[in-house]
């Protein structure tokens, strides 16, 4: 059931705010941010007001307008950075191999070090996850959020399969776009449910696991 209208919105006629232009402006925006990450994860999405974000913040409850519009924007605006952040970290590009490592060997290795920075990342923001799949299912901003985000890792993983295609190491025939799509929604999906929905794993044996599935699905050799 979706929460009442006043739980998501603000003062009647207010406008999105612009992003600030000023030091000043940015700071403070951040700092209520800050605020408003410590209120929802201690409060939960519904029960968190704009007064609280604001007594969090150390300013005045109108001067929140200045910069979001509503809860429900501060919230979106939070997702947003957290998202890209976490999305950005399965990124493989750049990524160093190991030492006189072959190139199969290099492409497992960065494969390996994506799944870790994705778990770390999810680690540090388990508590705003969980809200923010609460979120999804009454917000459609949101839900677009977690769409695009989703998509824009997608493309990153499509890329790198596709460089490792160009480089003879994977074949040729394979689809890099759906082969993306499956391959983000194995780690998200185990991710998730081990961090948000209390799943028992270890977190070396789960990082192993999903970077041995990754790289065999790509036909790369895997160590034993």
């Amino acid at each position: 059931m979706p929460p009442p209208p006043e739980a998501v919105s603000g003062p009647a006629g207010t406008a999105p705010a612009a992003l600030p232009t000023t030091e000043r402006g940015r700071r403070m925006r951040a700092r209520l941010l800050a605020a408003a990450r410590e209120v929802f994860e201690r409060d939960g999405f519904l029960e968190a007001r704009v007064t609280d974000i604001s007594a969090a913040a150390g300013v005045a409850h109108g001067s929140f307008y200045t910069y979001f519009g509503s809860k429900t924007a501060v919230f979106r605006a939070l997702v947003a950075e957290t998202m890209d952040d976490l999305y950005a970290s399965m990124g493989t590009r750049g990524e160093p191999g190991p030492p006189d490592g072959s190139p199969e060997e290099v492409a497992v290795h960065r494969i390996d070090r994506a799944n870790r920075r994705f778990v770390d990342t999810y680690l540090q923001n388990t508590a705003l996850m969980a809200l923010f799949e609460q979120v999804t299912t009454f917000d459609p901003e949101v839900r677009a959020l977690r769409q695009a985000a989703r998509e824009r890792n997608v493309g990153r993983v499509r890329h790198s399969i596709e460089q490792l295609q160009r480089d003879g190491l994977v074949a040729a025939d394979l689809d890099a776009e759906y082969s993306a799509h499956a391959l983000v929604a194995m780690v998200n999906g185990l991710v998730h449910y081990w961090l948000v929905l209390d799943g028992e794993f270890e977190q070396e044996r789960l990082v192993a696991a999903l970077t041995r599935l990754w790289a065999q699905a790509l036909g790369l050799p895997v160590r034993t």
